[in-house]
C-alpha cells in the first residue's frame, strides 16, 4: 500500500536554476516521472533561483494549504541605476552617483520597510489586466494602471554592502515583489536601484534550501531510488494527527465522517504522543488521518456533533 500511496502523493523541493522558468521545472518533472498532473508553489522569475516546491498527482490537492506561506529571499540590489522592469533584465531608465551613500544610511532606510506596506505592482508582471498579463501590454508600450497591494516585511537584514551592490535577506508575506522593494528602496535613498539577483531560501517552514535538490542532481537520480521525496505528513505537522483503524480508513475512503473516540489524536508539537479530547468549545480543528503504516489517508476537520467527536474528510488521497 505504501508504494501505491506514495506514487500518488509525491512532493519534491527543487532548487531552480537561473534562466529556467517555473514551468520549465514542471515540464522536467512531468517528463522524468511520467506524471501529467504537476503543480508548484510560488512562481519564480527566470532570473531568480532557489526553492520551488513541486507537487505531483494527487499531492497537487495539498497546494492550497500552503498558498499563504511566507517566503524568505536573499536579494542583491544595485544602487545608482533604475530600470523599467525593476530588475537587471530591463532597460536602464535613470542613473545616479552613489559615492555619497554610507552603510548606516542604507541600513536605516531598509529598516523603514519592515512591517506592513502598500506595494506597487511592477508594470512588467504576470498580473492580468482584462485577462492579459501586464508584461505583454508593457512590452507594447501601453500604459499600465497603477495597482497596489498590502504586503508584510517580517524581517529585513542587510548582509553585506559593497557599493553599488547591497545584499539583503528578506522574510516577507505571500505576493511580495522583491524587485519592487529594490526600486522603492532606491527611490527612498534618492539614487535609484534595481534587483540584480534573487535566491529564494524558503517557502514556509517546510521547504528550505537544505531539503531542496538541484535540477542537475535530479536528472542523474534513479527513478526508484534516492529521490528525495518530502513526506506529506511531515509538512502537515501543524495539523492534529488521527491514527485510524482499517475499518475507519475504509469509511473515510468513501468520504464518510467517522467517530474519533477510538482514534489516537496526536499533537505533533508535543514530545510525547497523547490522547487529546475535544469538546464543542474547542472544535473544529484541522486534522490529518494516517493509517497503521503512517501513510497519509485524508485531511479534514475534527467536529463536534450530537455530543460526539467526528472526523469529517475534505480531501481523500486513497
Amino acid at each position: 500500500m505504501w508504494k501505491n500511496l506514495r506514487s500518488r502523493l509525491r512532493i519534491i523541493n527543487i532548487d531552480k536554476p537561473k534562466g529556467w522558468t517555473s514551468f520549465d521545472v514542471v515540464r522536467l518533472i512531468k517528463r522524468k516521472f511520467k506524471e501529467n498532473k504537476v503543480g508548484h508553489l510560488g512562481t519564480l522569475d527566470p532570473m531568480a533561483t532557489g526553492v520551488l516546491p513541486v507537487f505531483l498527482g494527487k499531492a497537487t490537492r495539498l497546494i492550497p494549504l500552503f498558498n499563504e506561506s511566507d517566503k524568505t529571499y536573499r536579494a542583491v540590489c544595485k544602487f545608482g541605476e533604475s530600470t523599467d522592469t525593476f530588475d537587471a533584465e530591463g532597460s536602464v531608465t535613470n542613473t545616479c552617483e552613489t559615492r555619497y551613500l554610507n552603510s548606516e544610511e542604507i541600513k536605516k532606510s531598509v529598516k523603514l520597510f519592515q512591517g506592513e506596506q502598500l506595494q506597487e505592482t511592477p508594470a512588467f508582471s504576470a498580473t492580468k489586466i482584462n485577462g492579459i498579463p501586464a508584461y505583454k501590454l508593457a512590452r507594447q508600450g501601453l500604459k499600465i494602471p497603477n495597482k497596489t497591494r498590502s504586503v508584510i516585511f517580517h524581517e529585513l537584514v542587510v548582509e553585506s554592502i559593497d557599493l553599488p551592490y547591497v545584499q539583503i535577506r528578506v522574510h516577507c508575506s505571500k505576493g511580495t515583489y522583491i524587485r519592487s522593494f529594490a526600486n522603492d528602496l532606491g527611490h527612498l535613498l534618492k539614487v535609484g536601484a534595481h534587483l540584480t539577483s534573487l535566491e529564494r531560501l524558503s517557502c514556509g517552514e517546510w521547504f528550505r534550501t537544505d531539503n531542496s535538490v538541484s535540477v542537475e542532481k535530479l536528472e542523474k537520480m534513479d527513478m526508484e531510488n534516492n529521490i528525495p521525496w518530502i513526506c506529506p505528513s511531515e509538512i502537515l505537522n501543524h495539523f492534529y494527527t488521527l491514527a485510524a483503524s482499517s475499518t475507519m480508513v475504509a469509511d473515510i475512503k468513501h468520504g464518510r465522517a467517522v467517530q474519533i473516540s477510538e482514534m489516537t489524536c496526536i499533537n505533533e508539537n508535543l514530545e510525547n504522543t497523547e490522547k487529546i479530547y475535544f469538546t464543542k468549545e474547542n472544535t473544529p480543528k484541522q486534522a490529518k488521518v494516517t493509517d497503521s503504516s503512517q501513510n497519509l489517508v485524508a485531511i479534514g476537520q475534527i467536529i463536534w456533533e450530537n455530543d460526539m467527536n467526528f472526523f469529517k474528510p475534505s480531501k481523500v488521497f486513497i
